[in-house]
């Protein structure tokens, strides 16, 4: 018994030691992996990300600390509860981060992402009329396109589930935005599709652009596929939504 007292008792100073030996980015990784710890009403509680952030702001090492800021920012203005005023600020120190830093880092396909995400998130809280006017649609395809030149394959595809999003969502609006395309929507979709078929986002947008260019039964398939998956613990309202998308355009036109 006594042998087992210290064994116990070593076995919790090892586990005290190394999580003090933690770096703040460790520490601030830790957080937002558990960004789905609790979850109500279809959103995150903002504790964790919270932290996530605070610890980030205080990370020496680049670009880690960058990245960590620009995926935290997205994450807390996307599926956290918090105004829209709110949402706009974080886009917005999100966008002009990446601004910034992907002059310092040019060749980082991460950065170079969550430029575009942010971006693209912050375009959603505005008229898509307006964004196509000022400029923004044009920019955000730009940034998206850069992405994928640095690293297609990075979250889960995820320049090119951007990009393939606006051939296929973005409407022509004539004399100002004329390259959305079907074409280009089933070129780049099918790209992030084979990439990363566990994102359920991949398979929605493959899908449902199946279904737009008349392939059916290849799209119903698809649209099968998604919706037997189910969300995984890492990314659970991300999967979570275009899981219950997929359902409701399977049963709208299946």
């Amino acid at each position: 018994m006594r042998f087992n007292k210290i064994t116990f008792f070593i076995s919790i100073l090892f586990v005290s030691t190394n999580l003090f030996s933690q770096s703040k980015l460790e520490k601030a990784e830790q957080y937002f992996d558990n960004r789905h710890e609790t979850i109500q009403n279809g959103k995150a509680n903002r504790k964790n990300i919270d932290e996530a952030i605070s610890l980030f702001q205080e990370v020496d090492s680049e670009p880690e600390k960058t990245i960590g800021l620009l995926k935290s920012y997205e994450f807390k203005a996307s599926w956290t509860n918090v105004p829209e005023n709110e949402k706009r600020s974080l886009y917005k120190k999100a966008i002009d981060l990446a601004e910034k830093k992907s002059r310092e880092f040019p060749k980082n396909g991460a950065i170079a992402y969550w430029y575009a995400a942010n971006y693209a998130r912050w375009a959603d809280l505005i008229d898509i009329t307006e964004a196509a006017q000022e400029g923004v649609l044009d920019e955000i395809k730009k940034l998206a396109e850069k992405a994928i030149e640095l690293d297609e394959k990075y979250n889960q595809a995820g320049a090119l589930r951007l990009l393939g999003g606006m051939h296929l969502e973005v409407p022509n609006i004539p004399l100002i935005l004329s390259w959305p395309s079907n074409a280009q929507a089933k070129k780049i979709l099918r790209k992030a599709y084979r990439i990363a078929p566990q994102h359920p986002a991949n398979v929605y947008l493959y899908a449902k652009m199946l279904h737009i260019t008349k392939t059916s039964t290849r799209s119903k398939k698809v649209f099968e596929e998604l919706i037997k998956k189910e969300p995984r613990s890492e990314y659970f309202l991300v999967d979570q939504k275009y899981i219950q998308k997929g359902r409701e355009y399977f049963e709208e036109n299946f």
